[in-house]
């Protein structure tokens, strides 16, 4: 499955909050109310509905089911454990449209209610001094933060998985019960058995809309065998063998894909033991939950269990929440336990190797690229890319970012250490060897483990360009996308570009795809225009910015140019997934053998931009 996107309108959100700024409620008067909502619904019901939500993302622009949800994802995801929180459930009702639409209100007013909060804790008003420059890092980071899903290809998660906890696969399975390798079976088989009972349900639908579409004459010679069997009324038409699978189709509730029998998810060539442990471990605990009030800003039982077990069967999500539910559980493990101390020094590494192969692949052989080098003897720095007369100076970042605080001054302090530990030391790094090539002076690049070995001899003259990248393993949100936020830097200096290397990733493989040749120029055209957008751009998905510049160049370099602040659209960075519908060109990427048979599906392709004004600039300046 693709990368879901839930990526959030900050513009739209920020609307909202004002208006529920005038009468808002506390978060447990609400949830009480979202009890009472979901008191009488039927637990598999409830749970198809809450597959649905999932499933059909893609739609949420012209669906009724998201009319009320900001953060759909999120809030389905939030929903599962206030449902499994209720003491006592009567389980009399189907999950039905009206009452979905209350609940889906109660559910936006918890996100805004969070959200005025944080950015109005003075009794809904503003502080009028430093404080408010605060909230305004506060409030988006925490908005981000507790608003979107992970926003990365399920390709990239499974890389992670291989490349860093592979190599404790023996401590795994001794602590766990099972391995690496099986836990990734386990996946997939859930993986095949949700994808075919999807195709099951959908493709009757589609071969024969596709036939009858292509062959009107067939259409006809078919409605004249149903009048000869007497057959008047065209609603009686689907009921015939030849549409049965068609009415299926239309009848089944997408939900539905994702239950499957227990004897279905035991059919996998794991052994029994394994298979047990494996189980245990993605299934969802609901006990975890019940009597509890089930906050929206924290971490949610559904996410890193996500199998839930109804009756004789599974609820078994899409196979992006087993990959992240493996990968953040066990990564947390291994940084706690102590035999395995050195896990996260050696996730650095194995991080820094991923970031050097991401940019070998993309830049051609004439590039030269040096990783763990050195320009003077002492400090050693992760990787430089050499290419014509350009310099890219490349700092890799693994840091944890901490969970925001409600406090949002307190928010604040916490972000801006977390952000000084990762961005800002990336970037102080960066410049040391800005500092160093803009001396005027010819310079050697020695090898950092051998600071003795020349690598390769600098002529100055040479340099007419130097751009830096910070380069991290965690999305920070608005403060990454907009540097001008917490970076602290020389008056003269330019921005850097910090990216996450799932976005990094994804932006060269698509521009590859596309420009083939030309790529690797036409990426150092858009750092220069990226650094120019720093300062008045408010997104919280860099694929955003990076669709944007794919889809309209021309129009990304005017307004980098523009005095004004810009908002981005989710439909900036749609061009991402229409592509991995048809192969993006992962290194492993999942579906292949299907996906050569796609074609892209339309995406939008030009944009009406957001320049944000008045109040709302006030905020977000």
């Amino acid at each position: 499955m693709k990368k879901i996107d839930d990526n959030y309108n900050f513009q739209d959100a920020y609307l909202k909050m004002m208006e529920a700024k005038e009468h808002h409620r506390t978060i447990e008067e609400i949830v009480c109310d979202l009890k009472k909502e979901l008191v009488p619904v039927k637990e598999e019901s409830f749970l198809i509905h809450a597959m649905r939500l999932i499933l059909e993302l893609d739609a949420k622009k012209d669906s009724p089911l998201y009319t009320h949800l900001q953060s759909p994802m999120r809030q389905t995801l939030y929903l599962i454990d206030v449902y499994y929180s209720i003491d006592m459930r009567e389980e009399s009702v189907d999950m039905d449209g009206e009452r979905w639409q209350r609940i889906a209100i109660l559910l936006d007013e918890i996100e805004m209610t969070y959200f005025v909060n944080i950015g109005f804790p003075n009794d809904g008003d503003l502080y009028h001094d430093e404080r408010d420059e605060k909230i305004e890092v506060s409030l988006p980071t925490f908005m981000g933060y507790f608003s979107n899903a992970v926003l990365s290809y399920e390709e990239q998660t499974l890389d992670r998985i291989v490349r860093y906890l592979k190599p404790y696969d023996g401590y795994i399975k001794s602590r766990c019960g099972f391995g690496i390798d099986e836990a990734l079976k386990f996946i997939m088989h859930v993986r095949e058995l949700n994808n075919g009972k999807l195709n099951s349900i959908c493709q009757p639908f589609a071969d024969n809309l596709h036939f009858y579409s292509a062959h009107p004459e067939e259409w006809y010679k078919l409605t004249q065998k149903f009048e000869e069997r007497g057959l008047d009324d065209p609603r009686d038409w689907w009921h015939q063998p030849e549409l049965r699978g068609m009415l299926d189709s239309l009848t089944t509730n997408p939900g539905e894909v994702a239950v499957h029998e227990s004897k279905e998810l035991m059919n996998v060539d794991i052994a029994a033991e394994s298979l047990c442990q494996i189980l245990k471990f993605f299934s969802y605990d609901k006990d975890s939950q019940k009597g509890k009030t089930v906050y929206y800003a924290g971490k949610h039982h559904s996410e890193s269990n996500p199998l839930i077990p109804v009756g004789g069967k599974y609820i078994c999500p899409c196979s992006k929440f087993l990959f992240e539910g493996l990968f953040f559980r066990l990564d947390d493990m291994l940084i706690k336990d102590v035999p395995t101390k050195k896990y996260k020094q050696n996730k650095d590494f194995a991080f820094e190797k991923k970031v050097a192969e991401v940019f070998r692949t993309f830049f051609p052989e004439k590039a030269k690229i040096f990783a763990n080098y050195s320009l003077d003897g002492i400090s050693e720095n992760d990787l430089l890319v050499i290419i014509g007369n350009t310099c890219i100076i490349v700092e890799i970042k693994d840091c944890k970012f901490r969970e925001p605080f409600r406090d949002p001054l307190k928010a604040y302090d916490r972000i801006k250490r977390d952000y000084q530990n990762a961005i800002q030391l990336g970037y102080d790094q960066c410049r040391r060897v800005e500092k160093v090539l803009l001396d005027g002076k010819d310079v050697d690049i020695l090898d950092a483990d051998d600071k003795k070995k020349v690598l390769y001899h600098l002529k100055n003259g040479n340099i007419s360009e130097i751009w830096s990248i910070v380069v991290t393993d965690f999305k920070y949100g608005t403060i990454q996308t907009n540097l001008g936020n917490l970076l602290e830097k020389d008056e003269d200096a330019l921005y850097p570009w910090s990216v996450c290397i799932d976005d990094l990733e994804a932006f060269f493989l698509l521009m590859k795809k596309i420009l083939k040749g030309i790529a690797p120029s036409r990426f150092l055209e858009f750092l220069d225009y990226r650094e120019r957008l720093q300062e008045h751009i408010v997104c919280g998905d860099e694929l955003e910015i990076c669709g944007w510049y794919l889809n309209d160049r021309e129009q990304f370099k005017e307004y980098a140019d523009k005095d004004t602040v810009i908002s981005t659209d989710y439909n900036m960075g749609a061009i991402f997934d229409a592509y991995y519908h048809v192969g993006l060109g992962f290194k492993s990427e999942l579906d292949l053998e299907y996906k050569k048979y796609y074609k892209i599906p339309d995406y939008p392709r030009s944009f009406e931009l957001n320049e944000l004004n008045g109040d709302i600039i006030e905020r977000w300046k």
